[in-house]
């Protein structure tokens, strides 16, 4: 054979070979991509657990690759974490559980909007829609409670590091974010209050994401907080929903009503979940009182009109916790008849 026809043939060999691989690895893709999640996902142990909880999911008729992401992908974290995921597959070394990280997160948010529209824009217009920016470079706030690692636990709760990671202070003493980029983005996203993987049955009632755990826990697995009232304890909702509130709006260690960021429904409201007042994803209330409360009052007064903190955020009387001797010191009046 003519010498100069090997280095062709080498050529043309190692050509054959990389097309082989190449067609080898996109087909590989392609199955697990579009391959029913029983045989692709689930065939490797370490996501038996996940699987199992996806598959008793309201999302089980949701491929895996709508929320996670496809093998046909460009993006470098997706494929720097499926290439990891396969290293500790063949590992003897068992690898770490496998946890959301806080770059997936944005991800999967965009993925809860384009399945659940009305839901997403209705958390986009509430508070809960707080940014970074919002909550840790509030001047007024901050010169009266700095931040601390215990904010993460609602503002903040898939962050990755403690609080001098996220911000710093300034030479004029005043905090900055340590990455700009991150104050536009959401500091209380969907996965705070809802598993992608949850039972359909804890799914209805939402849960808590438990920053210090790493782990969701649905609404009827968590403990009712108790809370006092001048020392003697006070009526609490039955409402699963209003253990997952209560967990970031809570009392101090002292479980005082009002302390700290509490919101617990108190004298004439005793007894009431926040969902009997708030929507679940815009929390507003505008249109809650009509719903338990006649036009006129025992007061012959409109309640929306009466003077509490629903009408004006500077009336001394939280409607959460009003009673009528707040008004009527003396007791209550005899009912008035309604003016026509």
């Amino acid at each position: 054979m003519n010498a100069s026809k090997w280095p062709r043939l080498a050529l043309a060999g190692a050509l054959y070979a990389v097309g082989f691989l190449v067609a080898g690895a996109v087909g590989g893709l392609g199955y697990f991509h579009f391959g029913n999640p029983q045989e692709t996902c689930a065939a490797c142990h370490e996501m038996t657990g996940v699987h199992s909880d996806w598959s008793v999911s309201p999302h089980r008729t949701v491929h895996c690759r709508t929320c996670h992401g496809g093998s046909l992908t460009l993006d470098v974290h997706a494929l720097q974490s499926h290439l990891n995921r396969i290293v500790r597959h063949f590992s003897p070394q068992p690898g770490p559980e496998i946890r959301l990280k806080e770059r997936h997160i944005a991800d999967l948010s965009e993925a809860c909007r384009d399945c659940h529209p009305q839901a997403f824009a209705d958390w986009r217009s509430s508070r809960h829609a707080t940014t970074y920016a919002r909550i840790f470079l509030d001047p007024a706030h901050n010169r009266t409670a700095p931040p601390t690692d215990d904010c993460l636990r609602c503002h903040g709760m898939f962050f990755e590091g403690d609080i001098t990671d996220l911000v710093r202070r300034t030479s004029a003493g005043s905090f900055a974010l340590r990455d700009d980029a991150r104050g536009a983005q959401p500091a209380i996203p969907c996965l705070a209050c809802h598993q992608v993987h949850a039972p359909a049955g804890a799914s209805l009632v939402a849960g808590i994401y438990d920053r210090r755990e790493r782990s969701h826990y649905a609404a009827n697995l968590l403990p009712v907080a108790q809370t006092m009232r001048h020392g003697q304890p006070l009526r609490i909702s039955s409402d699963p929903v209003q253990r997952v509130c209560v967990r970031c709006h809570a009392t101090s260690a002292t479980r005082e009503l009002g302390t700290s960021d509490d919101r617990t429904p108190a004298g004439v409201h005793e007894g009431l979940s926040c969902r009997d007042c708030h929507w679940s994803h815009t929390q507003s209330a505008q249109a809650s009182c009509g719903a338990c409360h006649p036009a006129q009052s025992h007061c012959g007064l409109e309640v929306q009109k009466m003077d509490t903190t629903y009408l004006s955020t500077s009336s001394k009387h939280n409607v959460h916790t009003v009673a009528c001797t707040d008004c009527h010191p003396q007791g209550r009046p005899a009912p008035r008849t309604p003016q026509p």
